[in-house]
């Protein structure tokens, strides 16, 4: 069965040189450490090394092909959106970024589509991005982060950003990103682990209460990680929304209902957690994702699927047929 891999980052092996005139200090750049790899800097410190397969067309489609994996619909990874950023500064990167995802779908156009991100902490700016997301680039759509220093996605200044994504039909991938570390003691890892499915949480409960779908119905949101933990509340959620009349004041479409009209990726790490979303949401929308390239991405597509309880229309459904929908293929 074919398989499409939503969920899927990349690197370039180098960034641009930051441009006269712009000040920025947590400029990216890479750094060779050997044939297969390099060190990522921000800055004058050092970020993580990443493998060739980040940026590599052929070594990417040979780690496909070893997974089984017939297409990646690929995009930077988070941490390269760049919204702290200086916005001009942002805006040269993610110009960047987007015109090396284009050309690796260019060089494949059978294995890879892609998605690009914008200067959000500038509306006007990511949305005279988008033009050139679509035709110069061919993208699919952007990634999108969870909030924008500190705003959540769901706020009315992002509106204007959305209805140019609904006119222009392109789909938005969104994650978890930066989360507040206050509360959350022990490893640094508790961000990533507890902290990005709770800002998915946070996110997609907002939409619902603000109506998103009712302004803008055509829009095509992509929750990564399973929506984080929306399934676990939902029901909670939705007997709140139908005791308490404050809860009803920007819509009339039970939380539960909504939740059925956005999209999720299979990136939970729980077979059986999985399963139970699509009982609850529908095997119409979910794609499948990895997370990868990376070893702690979540490999084996269908077989992680087959533990799922899924039948095998469902599972067609999740491992293909929505994606290709979502993309307009």
């Amino acid at each position: 069965m074919t398989v499409i891999d939503f969920h899927a980052h990349i690197v370039p092996k180098e960034y641009p040189r930051c441009p006269a005139g712009i000040n920025e200090p947590a400029w990216p750049s890479m750094t060779r450490v050997d044939d297969q790899s390099s060190q990522m800097f921000v800055g004058d410190k050092p970020f993580r090394i990443f493998e060739s397969f980040y940026w590599d067309v052929d070594e990417r489609i040979a780690q496909m092909d070893k997974n089984g994996v017939a297409m990646e619909v690929l995009s930077p990874l988070p941490e390269l959106l760049s919204y702290w950023l200086d916005p001009q500064a942002t805006v040269v990167l993610t110009d960047f970024m987007n015109g090396f995802v284009g050309d690796m779908v260019r060089r494949a156009p059978d294995r890879f589509q892609g998605l690009g991100a914008v200067a959000l902490q500038d509306v006007d700016k990511a949305i005279a991005q988008l033009d050139a997301v679509k035709n110069e680039h061919g993208l699919k759509g952007v990634l999108l982060a969870s909030h924008v220093n500190g705003t959540s996605l769901a706020d009315p200044k992002f509106h204007p950003f959305f209805a140019k994504l609904e006119e222009l039909g392109l789909v938005a991938l969104i994650h978890g990103y930066k989360p507040s570390l206050d509360r959350l003691l022990g490893s640094p890892l508790m961000a990533p682990v507890i902290g990005v499915p709770h800002e998915n949480t946070s996110v997609v409960g907002s939409f619902i209460m603000m109506d998103i779908l009712g302004k803008f119905p055509d829009l095509k949101l992509i929750f990564s990680h399973g929506g984080g933990g929306i399934g676990a509340i939902i029901d909670r959620f939705d007997m709140v929304w139908k005791t308490f009349e404050v809860m009803r004041v920007n819509g009339d479409v039970p939380p539960k209902e909504y939740a059925k009209r956005f999209f999720y990726d299979t990136v939970t790490f729980s077979p059986e957690y999985l399963g139970y979303l699509v009982r609850a949401f529908g095997a119409d929308r979910f794609v499948a994702g990895t997370d990868g390239p990376t070893e702690i991405g979540q490999k084996d597509l269908p077989g992680f699927l087959g533990q799922a309880g899924l039948s095998e229309r469902e599972s067609k459904l999740i491992m293909q047929e929505n994606a290709l929908r979502l993309l307009s293929l």
